[in-house]
């Protein structure tokens, strides 16, 4: 009995070092909410264009998804989201296109391939094909650091080994808002006070009350990443 204790408990670190999250709570299954919580957390916004047939998608959720630095990144720096070709409804950019539009629109000739977004919708770039999560890793902070805006080419920043997580943001927020993020983000949590020290720092936490500020401050101090408070 002891023996298979000690099996188990070393399954149990083995998975935990995998991943931090079920899939379900990091990759969202609609265009609309990824857009929408983009904008209203002031993140960044992937959609990956899969199919169901595609054996590449899979690998790429079952390998890269689950690793957990790559979780950390996307729950500090993006939105992600999955979708197929098919009749669902998206609004871009005030239009209203199927899913299989947007398969169209982009020039999506194979997948999975992922296309990368600013908060505000604007298409920064895409990726083509399935990538392993520790190439992925340096993709997303690539990105996440805007370093193709400051003209710094991928190979030049591959080369660095950077070790950037995110930036602790205290972020202002609608009551509105607050209550959408808390509907339709999985990664969401509403407090009305400081969490422990040893509390997850990858939760995207909602602050409401009349401390929230305090409580906000507080939280940047001991290194939480994504703290919204409701006005």
């Amino acid at each position: 009995m002891r023996k298979i204790i000690s099996i188990l408990a070393v399954l149990i670190l083995v998975v935990s070092s995998i991943f931090a999250y079920s899939l379900d709570k990091i990759l969202l299954k609609d265009f609309n909410t990824v857009m929408t919580l983009a904008k209203y957390e002031g993140k960044g916004a992937i959609i990956v264009f899969s199919d169901s047939n595609c054996a590449y998608c899979k690998k790429l959720k079952v390998e890269t998804l689950v690793d957990k630095k790559v979780q950390q990144l996307l729950a500090n720096n993006f939105i992600i989201g999955e979708i197929y070709p098919t009749d669902e409804k998206a609004n871009f950019n005030g239009k209203i296109y199927s899913y299989r539009d947007l398969f169209s629109g982009f020039g999506i000739r194979g997948t999975p391939t992922l296309v990368f977004f600013q908060s505000n919708g604007k298409p920064i770039t895409y990726l083509p094909g399935y990538v392993g999560p520790t190439d992925f890793q340096t993709i997303l902070r690539y990105i996440a650091k805007k370093e193709y805006a400051h003209k710094v080419s991928f190979k030049e920043f591959a080369q660095t080994h950077d070790t950037f997580m995110g930036t602790p943001t205290v972020l202002e927020i609608s009551t509105e808002m607050g209550k959408y993020i808390l509907a339709h983000d999985p990664m969401a949590l509403k407090i009305d006070k400081t969490p422990s020290k040893d509390a997850d720092h990858y939760t995207r936490y909602v602050v409401e009350g009349k401390n929230a500020k305090s409580i906000a401050n507080d939280m940047m101090k001991s290194g939480f990443y994504s703290v919204f408070v409701v006005r």
